[in-house]
């Protein structure tokens, strides 16, 4: 039966590289000698159920004080990359859902953290993520900031094996709220080369990640 954790959905998040190891649909291929090993493909996390995505865009203006004025004068200082914060229903209904869920979590957490001592590339800062959202947010590069996963004592959960340990036991809430801040952010280059306001209103840039 499809779930709706592993079908594309109107919502989610992809890590292009591949540097997570796809830990939400890990993929294998034969290296010889009955042996696999794992092959570096994107992650997308699916928000299965509409998640609410709250948009935060600003511009900043520069206040000119005279003396003896009742008005000030405002001068364009700069505009702020727009900011989103989601919160995403995750219901779990079986032990598979419950580790997507819990997988999902340790992807957020990971997408956050610096590649460190035993990394292949010690020091590298953390992936930058792209973000879709009902065709109206289209590749648009970010970062997350912050995220919170409460685990609730007035409901149920839903008990599975560590995938790392099969004589330990996780337990999942059977309802989760993920809730993330997520910060747009735009190479030099790509900006200095590709936008233009003309071309933003014409909807030019829009697969291209401008918002």
């Amino acid at each position: 039966m499809a779930t709706p954790y592993k079908t594309k959905q109107p919502v989610y998040l992809k890590e292009p590289s591949g540097r997570l190891q796809n830990i939400l649909d890990p993929k294998y291929e034969s290296t010889g000698g009955g042996r696999t090993s794992q092959i570096a493909t994107p992650t997308i996390l699916n928000f299965p159920f509409t998640p609410t995505i709250s948009v935060i865009q600003s511009a900043n203006y520069s206040s000119y004080d005279l003396t003896h004025t009742n008005f000030q004068q405002r001068a364009f200082d700069s505009s702020t990359n727009m900011d989103l914060n989601i919160t995403a229903p995750m219901i779990v209904r079986n032990e598979e859902e419950a580790l997507y869920v819990y997988n999902a979590a340790l992807f957020i957490r990971a997408s956050m953290k610096m590649s460190f001592g035993q990394d292949d590339n010690p020091g590298m800062p953390p992936p930058v993520l792209r973000f879709y959202s009902h065709g109206i947010y289209e590749n648009v590069p970010c970062m997350i900031r912050d995220f919170t996963w409460n685990l609730d004592s007035d409901i149920d959960y839903v008990e599975i094996t560590d995938p790392n340990n099969s004589k330990k036991i996780i337990r999942i809430p059977v309802m989760n709220m993920f809730v993330l801040s997520l910060s747009t952010t735009y190479s030099p280059k790509d900006v200095r080369e590709k936008f233009s306001v003309k071309h933003y209103l014409q909807g030019n840039l829009k697969d291209q990640g401008y918002v």
